[in-house]
């Protein structure tokens, strides 16, 4: 507007001014029922597009067949009445004066950085396995507050301003204030480690768009071949938040005491000393990846050399920790021991009380009635797939990275005993240990089923979206979401959860059959351990007969000490 009058700048930035209070009093603050109703809706992204233009939000790079973004605004609204009147009708004149300027300061940042949303960045939350999770978790890092979560999902605390940390409700009634300032409600407190986290504000996170982060995503992914890259990216983008909400940089190396109180902060909160670690390990392997692998070093050789006074600094902090890490490895093993071992009945109990509706479905497969499992509902597909994962973890008491590596080469490649041809061995190479797990006939038919009438469904989910992950199709276990299963103990843990039985982990039962094997001969043992582990020069010799045939005999004694009829 340079060639405009001063007239016309003041009426805009007036109207800027009212937009922003209409913004702060209605636009940030969101109701957990509306954002499940928009994700089940059938186009979740247009319904989305629509919930935040309607809210004041722009958005950015909408494919030309979706309306422009519409902004309106129209508010009347005063903060200072509201806190003299209500939430701090007690305090003084100064320290209400306070805490309007520092609503002011978050105003202009809300609307610098909160409501221009990519439509990219929509597209991959809708894509993303936990769609709710995946936008609460973008509206609370860009300022907003979303109210009504269930218990059982972690509280939304996000602070009404950034100078004066207040928490927003963990439940609230049907009808919201619309205030921005929110008073603490100090009568709900989370118990769990995931609320007390949420409530203290420590999952909140930069954008995971950001350079710094997309840039090390693909080291992670494409240089180190980490498959899990995703959670080590947020630990950094939570880090970073904590040094800086504002903005990600890498200015946070000049900050050596409020690193130290951000670890500090983790161990209060609850988190464990090993996974403390892990959040210094991810900050650290970030940094070298800026130092050694960018330009860092020639366009900003101060702050590179920062940089590598700070990995010092976190070897440092390693190094003064790794004794409570080793006193808390240790004092788990104790409680274990305290704790008692499973019985092999008792580990697979989940796989007894869902096999009568699991064989339901299997028999509608089996009989013909779906083309390739189109009439399957989504909890019947899942429940195959929780049921198959859950025979491996379980009942061969293989661990989760087994399942979320095996391919559908590996599947194709199983080897029949010949000895024993009622009996099949699976061979899985690519894990951190191979693995071998033997199927029965039945299991096999099961598993056959899986892969040629219910995987395709779900891949058909996948090919339906924008992007496509080209390992997905190799992968053998194929999430309702069309991608590789990112996490088996979760498909494990839901499964518990809906037979309503005690949660078995990977490591239980492995304990359990290890524990089992006591009172059995050397050689048993030695097959037994062999079965639940291999080296990475018994991986080459998977497919040899004479391996084959340890692993079914192996297999039947775990049988045995389950008591399983032949």
């Amino acid at each position: 507007m340079k060639n405009s009058s001063e007239a016309d700048i003041l009426a805009v930035v007036e109207s800027a001014k009212r937009a922003a209070s209409n913004l702060m009093r209605t636009g940030r603050v969101w109701e957990y029922s509306l954002l499940s109703r928009i994700m089940k809706s059938p186009d979740p992204i247009g319904r989305m597009i629509e919930e935040l233009q309607s809210r004041g939000n722009a958005v950015v790079g909408i494919p030309t067949k979706d309306p422009a973004p519409a902004v309106p605004a129209k508010t009347h609204w005063s903060l200072p009445v509201h806190l003299r009147r209500s939430c701090m009708r007690t305090s003084s004149e100064a320290d209400i004066l306070a805490v309007v300027e520092s609503a002011k300061r978050a105003v202009s940042n809300l609307m610098r950085t909160g409501r221009v949303w990519e439509y990219s960045l929509l597209s991959r939350i809708m894509q993303s396995p936990d769609t709710i999770g995946r936008m609460i978790e973008e509206l609370e890092s860009r300022g907003n507050a979303v109210v009504g979560i269930p218990t059982e999902a972690p509280t939304a605390a996000v602070p009404a301003v950034p100078d004066v940390p207040v928490e927003a409700p963990a439940e609230s009634s049907s009808e919201s204030s619309g205030e921005l300032y929110q008073c603490p409600d100090t009568t709900k407190q989370g118990t769990s480690l995931r609320e007390r986290m949420a409530s203290l504000g420590y999952y909140k996170k930069h954008s995971l768009d950001h350079d710094l982060l997309v840039s090390f995503a693909k080291f992670l992914q494409f240089d180190m071949s980490n498959e899990n890259f995703k959670q080590e990216v947020e630990n950094v983008a939570r880090f970073l938040y904590f040094m800086d909400p504002q903005q990600a940089s890498l200015l946070f190396v000049r900050q050596h005491e409020k690193s130290r109180e951000y670890f500090l902060k983790l161990s209060e909160a609850g988190l464990s000393k090993q996974t403390v670690q892990n959040y210094i390990k991810s900050v650290k392997r970030f940094l070298k990846f800026h130092t050694g692998s960018t330009d860092l070093c020639f366009t900003d050789r101060v702050l590179h050399e920062d940089c590598k006074n700070y990995i010092s600094f976190l070897d440092n902090i390693q190094m003064a920790t790794s004794k409570q890490v080793s006193k808390e490895t240790t004092r788990k093993r104790f409680d274990t021991f305290q704790e008692g071992v499973l019985s092999s009945t008792q580990v697979t109990a989940v796989l007894a009380a869902a096999k009568k509706d699991f064989l339901a479905v299997i028999g509608k497969l089996h009989a013909g009635e779906c083309s390739p499992g189109h009439q399957l509902t989504l909890t019947e597909l899942q429940l195959v797939l929780y049921y198959l994962e859950a025979i491996v973890i379980l009942e061969h008491a293989q661990r989760p990275g087994v399942v979320e590596h095996m391919t559908v080469t590996e599947w194709i490649s199983r080897r029949r005993d010949d000895t024993r041809p009622g009996f099949v061995v699976v061979a899985v190479k690519e894990h951190k240990t191979a693995a071998t797990f033997v199927l029965t006939q039945e299991q096999e038919m099961w598993f056959d089923l899986y892969f040629s009438e219910v995987r395709p469904v779900m891949l058909g989910k996948k090919r339906k979206r924008v992007e496509d992950d080209d390992e997905t199709d190799e992968r053998f276990f194929i999430s309702s979401t069309g991608k590789a299963i990112y996490n088996a103990y979760n498909d494990l843990e839901r499964l518990h959860k809906k037979y309503q039985v005690p949660k078995v982990t990977s490591q239980m039962a492995r304990r359990a059959y290890e524990t089992a094997t006591k009172e059995l001969s050397d050689v048993q043992k030695t097959k037994v351990a062999g079965y639940l582990t291999h080296s990475t020069a018994t991986a080459e010799k998977h497919y040899r007969m004479k391996e084959i045939g340890s692993a079914v005999d192996a297999f039947l004694i775990l049988r045995n000490l389950r008591g399983d009829s032949e």
